[in-house]
């Protein structure tokens, strides 16, 4: 299926030669920098403002599922210590304001957690007190997936934020999951090629529709919300698919804001410009947002939480994926940037993470309110949300200075 997307190139206006005109073309120019910050809805034509984002595209099958408030799983599990009330707060209204809904979970405090509840540990990893928590929350809510024999959820982490445009992301990233992963719709289609670019002139290659999931039916985890990841390498990961497929999407910030913490550059120095790029995992870092199946729910439960103890667990899920230590390597896809992150409020950073809450040193402080990534963000927004407004604002605009973590 064809994604849609935006032009390749954008214009840039010319300068005046004419002095006369200098007065206008001041006007002009903050009239621009004004739209880049703020942008309007392109519809409102119901009294539902999300209806431009949340109502699906005709003749779409299973991808109008993608449309539903628990995205396209049958269900959203939302990982919340029930000490932080004010994580619950912000995830319900954000949820609430895009048209979400999700089931929480309780989170562990590791300090509950006994040493003989932990897997064998065959090597020197200690797990601390904080990782032995956010350990047992995924998988209290994997154990879940498994009891209540649920064909397909989204895990996600209490404190992250999306753009108010996810579900239409989440359909372009499933028209792409299709090209990596579902059969070719006929013998004659050429062989996928390592890059596949998806564009006005660049027809996607037919696939055959799926008849389970949305986004496909061969997959072991998607993982939508990540700290850093790099695209598979042809001599590192021998074993790993490096097939990409790649497109222009007017949601990722410009390369100079773009956020790579634990991943690599080769997304912002290789490619264009608000280029979302989806493939096979490699080395994945945090477990944000992540959906996985009753099948993959069962592999995991055993693999991290009975079989072995090896790090903490996200570190544990990326080998899983990838096939780290004799693992058969799984169907897991990812994206770059990702769909989900952490928000950051402004205040003290001990706030940030309840795994490492017991830091010493120097208190740190976010002077300004921020998610990483994402252009429209929610809690960004949640003031214009919730009184009703279609002009939000872009936390990353293309014309601003650089104010990432990219080099």
């Amino acid at each position: 299926m064809m994604l849609n997307e935006m032009p390749l190139l954008h214009g840039r206006p010319q300068r005046s030669i004419f002095i006369g005109t200098s007065v206008l073309f001041t006007l002009l120019f903050f009239s621009f920098v004004s739209f880049l910050h703020y942008s309007r809805l392109p519809d409102r034509q119901t009294r539902d403002w999300t209806s431009s984002f949340t109502r699906p595209k005709p003749s779409t099958g299973l991808l109008r599922d993608i449309y539903n408030e628990t995205l396209g799983f049958q269900e959203i599990l939302v990982i919340n210590l029930p000490s932080r009330t004010d994580h619950k707060d912000a995830f319900i209204l954000s949820s609430a304001l895009t048209g979400i809904k999700g089931t929480f979970v309780d989170g562990v405090d590791g300090k509950d957690v006994p040493e003989k509840a932990l897997p064998p540990n065959h090597g020197e990893y200690v797990m601390p007190a904080g990782n032995r928590g956010s350990w047992r929350a995924h998988l209290n809510a994997i154990q879940r997936i498994v009891t209540e024999n649920l064909e397909s959820a989204l895990i996600v982490e209490d404190d992250v934020d999306w753009d108010i445009r996810i579900k239409s992301q989440l359909h372009h990233f499933a028209d792409a999951v299709h090209v990596l992963t579902q059969p070719l719709a006929s013998d004659r289609e050429e062989v996928r090629p390592e890059d596949v670019y998806i564009g006005p002139e660049s027809p996607a290659p037919r696939t055959l529709k799926s008849e389970r999931s949305p986004y496909g039916d061969n997959w072991d985890m998607l993982w939508l919300g990540h700290c850093g990841v790099r695209f598979p390498e042809k001599e590192k990961d021998v074993h790993l698919p490096r097939n990409r497929v790649l497109f222009k999407d007017e949601t990722v910030p410009s390369s100079q804001h773009i956020s790579l913490q634990f991943g690599t550059d080769e997304l912002v120095k290789r490619y264009a410009n608000h280029t979302r790029a989806v493939h096979h995992t490699a080395e994945t870092v945090c477990s944000l947002a992540y959906a996985i199946t009753q099948r993959s729910a069962r592999q995991i439960l055993y693999d991290i939480g009975l079989k072995e103890l090896r790090g903490p667990y996200d570190i544990m899920l990326r080998e899983y994926c990838d096939g780290i230590g004799g693992r058969k390597v799984r169907d897991c896809y990812t994206a770059q940037p990702q769909y989900f992150q952490h928000h950051r409020p402004v205040g003290s950073k001990r706030k940030n993470s309840d795994i490492n809450s017991d830091e010493e040193g120097e208190e740190e402080f976010n002077q300004h309110a921020h998610t990483y990534n994402i252009r429209w963000s929610t809690r960004l927004n949640m003031q214009r949300l919730v009184d009703g407004e279609t002009e939000f604002e872009d936390q990353w605009p293309d014309d601003a200075p650089a104010s990432n973590r990219t080099y």
